[in-house]
């Protein structure tokens, strides 16, 4: 049996003894003067409270607790890290259904690719997708918010906890939770692009079980449409959860999630001549892109299932010593068949211009198992008080990855090339840029060899005519598949950690202080061998393994201003790192890489905790930099240099104007650049701001009535930096608002216990066209324009 396999029973095991003394509680006994309730009630909340955070305790936005910053419930004030808390009211009132559309409203970060790629306080290293805590696979579209309570981000590195990587910041997705009272609510959104998603929420205690013991939630979606582009988007979703009060100081709980997708590809656009809104053609007409077209095609999909099931056992020894164990098994499943869109390639016809593609097939199977084991110890040495958390964490991952795919054709081709049975090498595949114009697109049609190119590969994309274009042949009928890489990886991560949070002064101190050692196996087997189209299957593939180790610290310090704790300062010294397999040719291991942060902050509470808000300034090097060493007679070795630096100064707002009148908010100014060259960093803006203010009418005739209004600002972003076709720097990237907008109405009908939520989103009101999140000298990719959403939503 596989290792992997046998610490998963070891682990429940676990879980059933450290529950034992617990379940033993439960049997019959002599009988004896019985307690009150209550008392039982209050000896659960404090052997337990130390790990969980509920939406009981916020007020409007405000979230004064943060659950997984520190790995336990803490207040945010006691916290030496910027941490900002996106609550349920806060998602559910802006209608998001994903996190790219929640993020969007986080000042610090900036939306760089489809798959929850980020930039975060200029930094390209993210850790934008955990889940409770634990890392999950990206590459599979902006992931759901249906059984989503809350996201925690915290900015910048948070390696002790979180492990590798994430400089820029953490975002972290926590799910919701079973509740002792039942609660239930659905919720239809239909868009004006033929599109319908319907969710529901259902939670309550499971009587026949032993009442109050046991209890569950389910959240579930169904969506079906097109997105403003007008790809094709499917989803079904359902994520039950279970929980189990063993006793009153042990816990388990239970969560599944499955998840299933068809998309479509978000290709880019390719530009010429540094002018991203169109080209002149050869007839000397400039001719602009339709921003609402995708390079996709009715036969394309990209079928993606994602199934996470996961274990949560909490135990209380005493008050003072508490005990977490979690296991966490998540399957990733890809089948994507396509055409893809060649943005390097552009030919110029006489009334069009053409775009070449490629038909392709990439199935990927992932499986990761991830375990977590938190001892929890409050003490105290004279005066101080202490939060001591030892904890050790172990991954496995597997992946398979294979590609597929037909030669390509970029036009421009001659001889056997054009004329063969179209299998060439991409070397053979003909210029990425071609000009014929005086030969228009019927003439094409009618004969592609006069543009160079074969007829037996996929005909390309027409830019300006995309009706004008004939049906893709069936799949029988197109150019064969061929290997291009098959690749098999093996990762396995021990880890083992401590942090501890000191207080003292009467809780006017709190310092932080943590560290982490990991050690990273990384096995990779390539099968794939030869050159394409010519590839074939190594049965002993070329394996290469290595093994490395990091180890990395944080120190923090808050220190409240007055008794009152309105006034706060903090500081941190914060690190990660990204380990570094590589070594030098005579095999000295080479240092990990580093992000290494300086980091203080103000924070103020106003008006009784009405307006809170923190200013930040962060100094962060990205430092061991591996790159080639250029020198002579050094072929072979690394050099280890300082990289990217960002500085920069933050502003949050998260305010209570009045009881009716939400504000959550916040700016960025961020200088991010390579240390040593002074380059700009790509896709980076200087500034960014973020607004979004709700208003609930509650009184008069027009109780009921909710209006929103979210603002944001992007600054101008430099480009990727690309020599393809040449192309010339168009970039930045220019700045661009974006303004939403929500009106809503609360019903509820007289002797009815259910209430209605009717509401109106528009996304992008002023519909901006010219919003690009990817931007290279070659190409672009868009955000959407102006969209709208009708949303029906019930509670009872």
């Amino acid at each position: 049996m596989h290792p992997t396999y046998l610490r998963i029973p070891i682990a429940l095991l676990a879980g059933v003894w450290l529950a034992a003394p617990a379940a033993a509680q439960l049997a019959p006994k002599p009988a004896t003067p019985a307690k009150p309730v209550d008392e039982t009630a209050k000896s659960e909340a404090i052997s337990l409270s130390v790990f969980e955070v509920t939406t009981d305790q916020d007020i409007g936005y405000q979230s004064t607790n943060a659950a997984e910053a520190t790995r336990m419930n803490t207040p945010i004030e006691n916290i030496p890290m910027n941490v900002t808390v996106f609550n349920q009211q806060f998602i559910e009132d802006l209608i998001a259904t994903d996190t790219s559309a929640l993020l969007a409203y986080e000042p610090s970060a900036v939306k760089t690719s489809e798959n929850d790629g980020f930039l975060a306080r200029g930094s390209a290293s993210v850790g934008a997708n955990f889940l409770n805590g634990f890392a999950q696979t990206g590459g599979f579209g902006s992931q759901p918010l249906m059984n989503i309570e809350r996201v925690e981000v915290l900015r910048g590195p948070a390696a002790v906890l979180y492990g590798s990587g994430g400089y820029g910041a953490t975002f972290n997705r926590i799910t919701k939770q079973p509740r002792e009272k039942p609660f239930s609510s659905a919720r239809v959104i239909a868009s004006n692009y033929s599109s319908f998603r319907g969710e529901f929420d259902n939670t309550g205690p499971l009587p026949f079980l032993g009442g109050k013991t046991f209890a569950y939630r389910i959240n579930g979606t169904y969506d079906r449409g097109y997105t403003w582009f007008k790809q094709r988007r499917e989803e079904d979703g359902l994520a039950p959860t279970f929980s189990w009060k063993i006793g009153p100081k042990t816990k388990v709980i239970f969560e599944y999630l499955y998840n299933w997708r068809e998309s479509q590809a978000s290709w880019e656009t390719p530009v010429h001549n540094g002018i991203p809104q169109g080209i002149t053609t050869g007839d000397g007409v400039f001719r602009e892109y339709d921003r609402s077209v995708a390079w996709v095609n009715p036969e394309d999909y990209r079928h993606n299932t994602r199934q996470v099931a996961s274990y949560d056992l909490r135990h209380a020894f005493t008050d003072n010593l508490q005990f977490r164990s979690q296991f966490q098994y998540e399957t990733k499943k890809q089948d994507n068949r396509e055409a893809q869109a060649l943005s390097d390639g552009v030919t110029i016809l006489r009334d069009t211009a053409l775009m070449p593609r490629l038909w392709r097939h990439i199935p990927r199977d992932t499986d990761n198992y991830r375990t977590r084991n938190e001892l929890i110890w409050n003490t105290k040495t004279g005066p101080v008080k202490h939060r001591l958390l030892f904890g050790h964490g172990w991954i496995e991952q597997y992946d398979l990855n294979i590609t597929y795919r037909s030669p390509r054709s970029n036009g421009g081709q001659t001889g056997a090339n054009l004329t063969g049975n179209g299998r060439t090498t991409d070397a053979n595949a003909g210029p990425l840029f071609n000009s014929y114009p005086n030969l228009t697109y019927a003439q094409f049609i009618a004969d592609p060899t006069l543009a160079g190119f074969n007829r037996n590969n996929l005909l390309p994309y027409n830019l300006f005519n995309r009706g004008a274009e004939p049906p893709l042949p069936p799949e029988s009928q197109r150019p064969g598949l061929y290997l291009d890489t098959e690749t098999k990886t093996y990762i396995a991560n021990q880890d083992l950690y401590f942090n501890d949070l000191l207080s003292f002064a009467d809780d006017r101190f709190f310092v932080m202080v943590g560290g982490r050692y990991s050690e990273v196996k990384r096995r990779t087997q390539a099968f794939a061998t030869g050159t394409f189209p010519n590839k074939v299957r190594n049965a002993s593939p070329a394996t290469v393994a290595v093994k490395t180790d990091a180890s990395t610290g944080s120190v923090g310090l808050v220190y409240h201003l007055n008794s009152e704790r309105t006034l706060t300062l903090y500081g941190n010294l914060n690190n990660s790192f990204n380990p570094e397999f590589r070594t030098q040719p005579d095999g000295e291991a080479l240092d990990p890489e580093e992000g290494k942060q300086k980091e203080i902050g103000f924070r103020f509470s106003f008006l009784t905790g009405r307006l809170v808000g923190l200013v930040t300034y962060f100094d962060l090097l990205q430092d061991n930099v591996t790159r080639s060493d250029p020198n002579p007679g050094r072929t072979g070795y690394f050099l280890q240099e300082s990289g990217q630096r960002s500085t920069g100064v933050e502003f949050s707002l998260n305010a209570r104007m009045t009881s009716n009148w939400y504000v959550m908010g916040g700016f960025s100014d961020t200088d991010a650049r390579n240390d040593i060259t002074g380059v700009p960093k790509d896709l980076s803006p200087r500034y960014r701001f973020t607004m979004f203010n709700r208003y609930n009418f509650n009184q008069g005739k027009l109780k009921g009535l909710n209006l929103s209004l979210g603002t944001i600002y992007t600054d101008e972003r430099p480009l990727t930096v690309s020599t393809t076709r040449n192309s010339p720097n168009w970039g930045p990237m220019p700045d661009y608002w974006r303004v939403d907008a929500i009106a809503g109405y609360k019903l509820k009908l007289k002797g009815s216990r259910v209430s209605y939520d009717l509401s109106l989103k528009i996304n992008n009101l002023f519909d901006n066209q010219d919003i690009y999140y990817v931007g290279v000298n070659h190409r672009y990719t868009l955000d959407p324009g102006r969209e709208w959403q009708a949303v029906l939503s019930a509670r009872f």
